[in-house]
Order: structure tokens, then sequence, then C-alpha cells
């Protein structure tokens, strides 16, 4: 050890630039990958002709994606910085309707910023499936709200009760994109995510003489 200030250009963070890149590339990807299938249907592409369309190398796509049904899937923001902040100090709202909150604002973010977001909806229609991939997906973001539950309730990281309440938050978000994927009237995903929690709220909250 030498004592010399250790700089993010020494541990090699990559800077803005290389991220913006990142995504730019994905976001072609997935745009090429959407508009093959939608036009032929998965079964009837490949990541030789993704590729292609995207004017990249087979390698290339396979350093972005592990298989055309993953690149299918539209980049999904995580959610802004300032919306975490609210969620893990704000304990004016019980901590399910602070995450249906942060929920909310992650799918109007990423609606907002993914171009082919809505273009999925369209896909996942027809390509049933993709629900593998989306379950994976499901399972991630699950591990990374348990994290953040953990950390506005100062619990654990690996504690049962936050993976009990992002699991059960994640049962709900699935609730409301499996209405989305089936639903042929134009409504927001980020809406029903809202409509989704709110039922579940609504049901635990109401007496049994409310009905």
């Amino acid at each position: 050890m030498t004592g010399r200030e250790v700089r993010v250009d020494d541990i090699g963070v990559p800077g803005a630039a290389a991220v913006n890149r990142r995504h730019e590339v994905r976001a072609r990807i997935t745009s090429a990958a959407l508009d093959l299938t939608l036009e032929r249907g998965l079964d009837a592409v490949t990541v030789d002709e993704i590729a292609a369309a995207a004017n990249l190398s087979r390698r290339t796509f396979f350093n972005y994606f592990p298989s055309k049904v993953a690149a299918c899937i539209p980049y999904v923001p995580p959610a802004e910085p300032e919306a975490v902040h609210l969620f893990l100090s704000d304990r004016s709202v019980p901590t399910m309707t602070a995450l249906a909150q942060l929920m909310w604002n992650q799918v109007s973010t990423a609606r907002r910023e993914a171009p082919d977001f809505d273009r999925f909806h369209d896909l996942w229609q027809h390509e049933p499936g993709i629900q593998t991939e989306m379950h994976s997906l499901f399972a991630r973001v699950e591990n990374r709200l348990a994290v953040l539950v953990s950390l506005r309730e100062g619990r654990s990281p690996t504690s049962f009760e936050s993976a009990t309440v992002a699991a059960a938050s994640i049962s709900i978000l699935r609730v409301a994109v499996e209405r989305w994927r089936t639903d042929s009237s134009g409504a927001l995903l980020e809406n029903l995510v809202r409509e989704s929690f709110d039922a579940v709220t609504n049901a635990v909250t109401s007496g049994p003489d409310d009905s």
C-alpha cells in the first residue's frame, strides 16, 4: 500500500459517456428484436438476424443479452434517486404504500425513457413464452426491493420480514402486469400498478360490514 488516494479512474468505474453508449446499444438491439419478432414471431427470428438488423456482431449481441427472448424486453431504468430517497425517509405512510409509490415511479420512468416499452405490450400479447424471462426479471426486482425495505425498516438485508414484504409487492406487481399484458383498452401500466396496490390495501383495511 502506498497511501496514495484512490480515484474513480483507478478502479475502472465507467464514466457517463460509456454508460450512455451501453444503454444506446442495448436499446438498438431491443428495437431490432421487437421489429423482427412483431413482424414474424419469436420462433422465426434468430439471434444473427437481430444482430444484423442492429448493425452489430453476434458476439456483441451476447455481450448485452443471453438470448433473443431477453433482447425483446426493454431496459427498465432504476427508480429515480429522489423516489428512492422518499421511500427510505418518509415514514408518514405504511411501507406497502411507500412501495406502491416507488413502483409507480419506476414504471412511469420506464415508459418515459424506454421508447419500446409500449411496443413490448403488443409483443407480449402474442408471445406468451416470454413470461419465463419476465419471471426472472421479477425475481431480480424482488431482491432489490428486499434490500430497500431492510434499509427503510432498519433490518438485516436478509431478514425474513423484508423478504416477505418484497415478495408480496412483486405478487401485486405481477397481477398488474398480467392485466396490462391482456388489456386492450390502452390502460397505462403505472395506473394498473396503483390500482392493484389500492385493491390490496382496501381489502385489508375494510371490515366485514364494509362490503
